[in-house]
């Protein structure tokens, strides 16, 4: 037992040692409050302050400042125990330090605190370099060089004040972090770099996501835009026409930048056409109650999408390597007995909702009945949602579910429904534009608006080159410009036996 013990303290005097032989980093971001965690947007500057310190002259070569974007998934495995990930960094900016900067020689002094203020700008889209896989769709490529939002950490899933579910699943994580390292090269000819110590600060990032044209939906696809059903009278009784419900695809959801109140929520509304043939002259059903809810659906897999995800994309166990994460949000239910039918007696009226009509359809007369019901869709505030998107290893989508409930005459034992599923787009505001000016009474000039969204000269970093730096320059000029680093990946495939 006393050799364990002596054992045991020596083991902790050395993790005391190592760690005092390690410099101490700190990153200090510009704005962040005590506890709660950074929010950006497309266009925003990430700025800070690296401190670094030693308990003992340290020997070093660089410090690496860089603002990295990575998407982890794992897949459980069907056909055999186990499970399949993937990894891929797809966004890896690197922030250039001026050799001015450095002290001479490259040395960290013993109770010497040093700062490198770094800047990076978010960027609306990443390398062409990070989607190089196969592809069954020309437009994929676009869609999976989007910066995606922030994904699958409760911490980082609303404005920092409070823990709210993204409602994506533990097996699906998109996340970016500062992340600071104190490098030393080694003496022998290989020059291998080591890290000495390293540090890293997570942000939010939830970027500006524009409006994309209506979905195409088709018998496969997984939406229902357009219902027909056979009114009865009962179970075992006569039919008493035919009720078709269609709706088209409703405006986009637009959320607020990341810096938008807590108490601010997305809205939008969806309309319901309905249109009854009756059987003779019989009346057009009594309307009751209309139920809203969201599916919101998370793809992950363990190998690139080669097409665009839809809901019906993972029907059958045919997929091993990929997974789908369904959650339903309740909306509301609203009365719908007062909307009111319409009568028309004009066959040359009769709109598009007849223009597909099925074998068993209930002849037609010259007479029908039309109405609709528009339905206000509000997103609850106990939830976090982030924008559609698709990369190469995670989607997000949204469907809006409408059921619509009727009472045809006569007495029947259950109440028939009549449902729709529609494709419904989640967007994000830009921070700056002319509309949202207008809403929030925001008075921006024009040459913020140009510094925002001027474009940048991004360049593939160059180690044998060194910048030529004006000894004379003020602290208070502007930093260089963050560069991409050479190192981002495609999906990395790990496969990991149970």
């Amino acid at each position: 037992m006393a050799a364990v013990s002596v054992l045991s303290r020596g083991s902790s005097s050395l993790d005391i040692l190592s760690k005092r032989l390690r410099p101490s980093i700190d990153i200090h971001l510009e704005g962040q409050t005590p506890g709660l965690v950074n929010s950006y947007t497309t266009g925003d500057h990430i700025e800070g302050t690296v401190t670094v310190s030693a308990d003992l002259d340290t020997r070093f070569d660089e410090v690496e400042i860089v603002l990295q974007g990575t998407s982890q998934t794992s897949v459980e495995r069907t056909s055999c125990p186990g499970r399949a990930g993937a990894q891929q960094v797809f966004l890896r900016l690197r922030q250039p330090i001026d050799e001015t900067e450095y002290p001479t020689p490259r040395v960290l002094e013993k109770g010497r605190t040093y700062q490198f203020p770094f800047t990076f700008v978010v960027p609306d889209r990443l390398l062409p370099q990070v989607c190089k896989h196969r592809k069954n769709n020309a437009h994929l490529e676009r869609a999976h060089t989007m910066l995606p939002p922030t994904l699958g950490d409760p911490m980082l899933a609303s404005n920092g004040k409070t823990l709210l579910d993204d409602m994506a699943p533990d097996m699906s994580r998109i996340a970016y972090i500062v992340r600071v390292a104190v490098l030393r090269k080694s003496t022998g000819e290989d020059r291998i770099t080591k890290s000495l110590a390293g540090f890293a600060k997570k942000v939010r990032i939830v970027p500006t996501v524009e409006e994309e044209p209506p979905i195409s939906v088709t018998e496969t696809s997984g939406y229902c835009t357009r219902k027909e059903k056979k009114v009865k009278r009962g179970l075992l009784r006569g039919r008493q026409g035919r009720l078709t419900a269609s709706s088209a695809q409703p405006k986009p959801i637009q959320l607020l930048f990341p810096s938008g109140e807590a108490n601010d929520s997305g809205s939008t509304m969806a309309t319901v056409q309905l249109r009854f043939d009756p059987v003779g002259n019989e009346q057009p059903p009594r309307l009751g109650s209309l139920t809203s809810k969201l599916r919101v659906h998370t793809f992950y897999s363990a190998e690139p999408w080669e097409d665009f995800v839809s809901p019906s994309g993972l029907t059958s166990f045919s997929h091993l390597s990929r997974g789908l994460y369904v959650q339903n949000v309740p909306l509301s239910t609203m009365c719908v007995a007062s909307a009111q039918w319409t009568k028309h007696s004009d066959s040359s009226r009769r709109d598009s909702m007849q223009s597909t009509v099925s074998e068993d359809s209930i002849a037609e007369g010259e007479t029908y009945y039309t109405a609709s019901v528009v339905v206000p869709v509000s997103l609850p505030k106990t939830k976090a949602f982030v924008p559609t998107f698709q990369s190469c290893l995670l989607a997000r989508i949204y469907l809006l579910d409408l059921s619509l409930s009727y009472h045809p005459a006569g007495k029947t034992v259950l109440t028939p429904t009549v449902s729709l599923r529609l494709p419904i787009q989640f967007t994000s505001q830009p921070k700056y534009s002319d509309s949202l000016k207008t809403e929030l009474s925001v008075s921006v000039t024009q040459a913020e608006l140009d510094e925002f969204f001027h474009p940048r000269i991004v360049a593939l970093p160059n180690a044998d080159a060194v910048a030529e730096v004006d000894p004379t320059r003020s602290e208070t000029q502007s930093l260089a410009p963050p560069e991409y680093s050479e190192t981002y990946s495609t999906p990395t495939v790990v496969r990991a036996a149970s």
